[in-house]
């Protein structure tokens, strides 16, 4: 290892060890920091460890609650083909009990496990903006009706756009729109990528997207737009010769199979809570030979 390299280790560990320390990646344990940089070590790839973290976006408790802010703070809706009104605004003044003509619904087909985070985010969103239970519906209990004038989705990731696509088909999204064409349907989403993004736009175009966070094709690890911002001859031969070899001896998925994430997106993207499975399975999955940095 060049004196250059291992300069470049250094920085990297240290830098996390600090957000971990200051509170800002504070959901992370250190002693599970330790234990995954171990695993790379005992098989003397260092170097790709430091590469993953250095490019890990791990968004906190509190970030996420700041991207439920952007989803949900300016957001505008209509009612019954008036003007646009702010949706705070519109929750804000409806009564208990008092019939609404706005629903919002996790992301939760019938035939999904409870452990599904749609759940999860609306629960966050309801304690954030203080939404009245009579709002909130599960997807296959919505009363459609001529007084429903929109009805908004709630899930906090992206990738493809495939589950979402599953979701809207288990719960025949596509024939309530025909059925009711003028109720607004809303896909509230905290992160999408760009490949969901087009997928959704394409399939469901009767679907309005909202977002906070956008990733592109560059968000790929192992892609050329992120290595080219190292500018360092044979770095990402090496880098990618590494990771190769680290899947054979940790025993986990392969090139062509699963190794990339599902989708082949390449991420390393998590939330404190949950990590999409598009994100490289080298950091939330467990085997004999190799502990985990990321709750799945």
């Amino acid at each position: 290892m060049t004196d250059d390299q291992q300069e470049y280790i250094e920085q990297v560990f240290e830098r996390v060890r600090n957000l971990i320390h200051s509170g800002i990646w504070g959901e992370i344990r250190l002693q599970r920091l330790n234990d995954w940089i171990g695993c790379f070590e005992n098989h003397n790839a260092a170097l790709l460890a430091a590469y993953l973290l250095d490019n890990l976006c791990f968004r906190s408790r509190d970030q996420f609650t700041s991207m439920l802010d952007v989803l949900f703070s300016d957001a505008r809706v209509s009612l019954n083909g008036s003007g646009l009104t702010l949706l705070t605004d519109v929750l804000k003044k409806v009564p208990t009990g008092k019939a609404l003509s706005i629903c919002i619904a996790p992301v939760l087909g019938p035939s999904s496990p409870p452990t599904k985070s749609g759940p999860y985010i609306l629960r966050l969103a309801q304690r954030q903006f203080r939404m009245k239970p009579n709002w909130m519906s599960w997807p296959a209990h919505i009363h459609y009706g001529a007084d429903l004038s929109n009805v908004i989705f709630v899930d906090d990731f992206c990738g493809t756009g495939e589950q979402f696509c599953e979701f809207a088909a288990e719960i025949q999204l596509q024939e309530r729109h025909e059925q009711f064409p003028n109720i607004q349907f809303w896909y509230y989403v905290a992160t999408i990528h760009d490949k969901g993004l087009k997928t959704l736009t394409e399939k469901l175009p009767f679907v309005s997207i909202r977002y906070a966070e956008h990733l592109t094709a560059s968000s790929a690890v192992f892609s050329d737009e992120c290595f080219n911002r190292y500018q360092i001859p044979g770095f990402q031969q090496l880098v990618c010769s590494e990771y190769d070899r680290i899947l054979q001896a940790a025993q986990l998925p392969t090139r062509g199979t699963f190794a990339d994430g599902f989708g082949k997106l390449s991420l390393a993207y998590a939330y404190a809570h949950a990590t999409p499975n598009n994100t490289l399975p080298i950091f939330w999955m467990d085997t004999v030979n190799w502990t985990s940095l990321l709750d799945r």
